[in-house]
């Protein structure tokens, strides 16, 4: 058994994290607010959404995209990191994880050579030790475990 996988469901309204050893979940927005005059990152998930009607923050959202998965790199690769720690706490001790990321939107005609390398680089940038792209149906607890995913109906990406 291998364990510490996170397994990532994207949405475009909804990131679902599990950590794959503790059974830690963790679901919320990929909303991210920064500060419009710095552009200092301030919030994620409905915490961005709560400040959206300062002045001086801007709030948006890297997933959501009318043709495509991701329309904001730099806001989803944040979205993602932030809400990491939700799941699995990083230690001095602990080794980074493998990060199953795992679309459910925009899947229409399948997924470009293109949308699975930033999917897949989005994995990596949050700090995966190494990143696997799915798709197909939901995964289990056991099969993230094992990182075996012999038994579920779908295929690698990458």
């Amino acid at each position: 058994m291998f364990g510490n996988a996170i397994y990532v469901r994207i949405e475009a309204d909804q990131l679902t994290l599990l950590h794959a050893q503790s059974g830690r979940e963790w679901a919320d927005t990929p909303d991210v607010a920064r500060r419009a005059s710095s552009g200092k990152f301030l919030a994620v998930g409905r915490e961005a959404l709560a400040l959206a009607g300062d002045a001086d923050v801007i709030v948006g959202n890297g997933y959501s995209h009318p043709r495509t998965l991701i329309a904001d790199f730099n806001l989803a690769e944040r979205a993602l990191k932030a809400m990491i720690p939700h799941v699995a706490p990083r230690s001095w001790f602990s080794p980074a994880p493998v990060i199953v990321m795992h679309p459910l939107a925009r899947l229409t005609g399948g997924l470009t050579q293109v949308e699975i390398r930033a999917i897949y680089e989005l994995a990596m940038g949050a700090g995966a030790r190494r990143a696997l792209v799915w798709e197909g149906e939901a995964l289990t607890r056991q099969q993230l475990l094992a990182l075996d995913f012999s038994t579920a109906s779908g295929r690698l990406l990458n």
